[in-house]
């Protein structure tokens, strides 16, 4: 995520903090407009471009017709509907949220009052426990803004209709399904199943159970460190880049973007689409994933012009 972002993104959270007295007193219209459009803004949803934002996006559910405060478009397809609530959030809230997704065949519905954020994946909506569904529950304020900022640059337009954004949080999805199963069979894996094998391998005869868990939490914590210094090193040397790291320089000619951050590196956006990502590969750049390359390149053509507004 580029740094503009970033800076967007922190600036929000000073806006939140300086808001909270406010904030508290609000009923749903205010917090839409004083803090879940400037979030939506942050994150690069121009929330005057129905391409990219609808309001009150109508849901069918049966013979009734209802709205979701806001859809987040590709195109004309939803890929994200955001209910918005003032005060706490809550399960009812979730499971609204998720059943306008389902109606809609929408992947992701977002719940938010402006300082929580909790996304939730259909796909993994199963045996309606909303708690299976969540992906991403971020507090939002200056002291932990930077802290959040990776997981939330998957909410970034963009990005979040990517094949990456569904790769990383179905990974997720299957850790935290994992960990809730082996913390509910805690005891019977220490008891029966490690501390039977470290008698029967080890030398030293019983284990104390209490030695035993800071140990295991020990070794694996050593080995989270070893293979975040492996990814470290195996990252790969070019940059991702999204359509917001790009000026457009109409004074160059149809479809010319310049680097923001390196005025020398330029791309034309008039010319098909592999080309263009050849052209992103030579300057050491890519999009986050092979769809995302899609939005960016839709973007960056519309913004020249080369895409006629609906």
């Amino acid at each position: 995520m580029s740094e503009e972002i970033n800076d967007a993104l922190r600036r929000y959270a000073e806006r939140v903090q300086s808001l909270r007295d406010q904030f508290q007193k609000w009923n749903e219209v205010e917090v839409k407009r004083y803090l879940i459009e400037p979030l939506l803004t942050a994150l690069l949803w121009n929330t005057t471009d129905p391409n990219f934002v609808r309001y009150e996006f109508p849901v069918t559910m049966g013979s009734e017709t209802r709205k979701v405060d806001y859809a987040l478009m590709s195109g004309d397809t939803p890929i994200c509907v955001v209910e918005v609530k003032a005060g706490e959030l809550d399960e009812v809230a979730a499971r609204q949220a998720l059943s306008y997704a389902r109606n809609l065949d929408v992947p992701w519905a977002l719940v938010t009052n402006g300082q929580r954020v909790c996304l939730y994946g259909i796909e993994f909506y199963t045996s309606e426990n909303v708690m299976n569904a969540l992906v991403m529950d971020i507090e939002i304020s200056p002291d932990s803004i930077d802290a959040s900022l990776d997981s939330l640059k998957y909410l970034t337009n963009g990005t979040l209709d990517s094949e990456e954004v569904y790769n990383v949080f179905k990974a997720f999805n299957e850790r935290r399904a994992l960990l809730v199963f082996l913390q509910s069979k805690k005891d019977i894996l220490v008891k029966e199943v490690i501390a039977k094998w470290i008698e029967e391998h080890w030398d030293k005869g019983s284990v104390n159970e209490a030695s035993l868990l800071v140990s295991l939490e020990s070794v694996f914590g050593r080995i989270e460190r070893v293979e975040k210094k492996l990814v470290e090193r195996q990252a790969p040397t070019t940059r991702t880049t999204v359509a917001s790291d790009w000026k457009y320089r109409r004074d160059l000619g149809t479809g010319i973007f310049e680097l923001k951050a390196d005025s020398a590196k330029r791309i034309n956006v008039s010319l098909s689409g592999p080309e263009v990502e050849r052209q992103l590969e030579k300057l050491g750049l890519r999009t986050s994933t092979t769809s995302a390359f899609g939005g960016f390149y839709w973007n960056l053509r519309r913004e020249a012009g080369l895409i006629k507004r609906r």
